[in-house]
């Protein structure tokens, strides 16, 4: 059975990379993305290319409110495209940065970060827990900002970080399904770019590997 795997904020940068080097290896995949549909459309094209199937929905991660309308946006994805029910893999990957003095930050800034890093991460996982096969694979696209200092970063490392800590409990939790939660270590894609023309601050290994 073809695996297929939903990978959020996916038409850019480490997300796109990530969809890429997975098609290459005979995954399918479902993408997301919050704007540029142009963009998201033109992945879907090159996985296509790769002989793969592949759809994009447009999402949000920081508005947990639409969670329940994009579970059944993917439920049916699911059943028109491959005729399933379930996912092999989710990879929470959508994200943003901060790049402001701790004393210059503002609620705001650091709300919409916990938003999308950890409430979003935490609520989405849970609106598709249902769709994740048994024995399948969750993870969490982390920063290197968690392991080293690179000012000024403070609240983005601060809300990657606690998204980061979902991880171990959450396998725990999980293990009675057999669904992995494994840590993975970030790393800087080839030839930099991690979002937008930002400094690469993501991890490029395969997430089904």
């Amino acid at each position: 059975m073809t695996r297929i795997a939903l990978i959020t904020g996916a038409n850019r940068g480490l997300g796109r990379s990530t969809a890429l080097h997975l098609a290459a290896a005979g995954t399918d995949l479902i993408l997301t993305y919050r704007s540029h549909t142009e963009e998201a459309q033109a992945v879907v094209e090159e996985i296509r290319k790769l002989g793969r199937r592949a759809v994009a929905l447009r999402l949000d991660t920081g508005d947990t409110a639409a969670f329940p309308d994009f579970t059944a946006q993917v439920r049916a994805a699911l059943a028109q495209e491959w005729g399933r029910e379930d996912l092999d893999v989710l990879v929470n990957n959508a994200g943003h940065g901060v790049h402001a003095p701790f004393e210059e930050t503002t609620e705001e800034q650091f709300d919409g970060l916990m938003g999308v890093h950890v409430k979003g991460v935490f609520f989405l996982t849970q609106a598709l827990l249902p769709l994740i096969k048994d024995g399948g694979r969750i993870l969490n696209v982390s920063t290197g900002l968690t392991r080293f200092i690179a000012a000024p970063t403070a609240a983005d490392a601060a809300a990657q970080g606690a998204g980061g800590l979902l991880t171990p409990d959450r396998a725990k939790e999980l293990g009675p399904r057999g669904i992995a939660a494994p840590p993975r270590a970030p790393r800087a894609p080839p030839g930099g770019g991690g979002r937008g023309g930002r400094p690469p601050r993501r991890c490029r290994r395969s997430p089904a590997g």
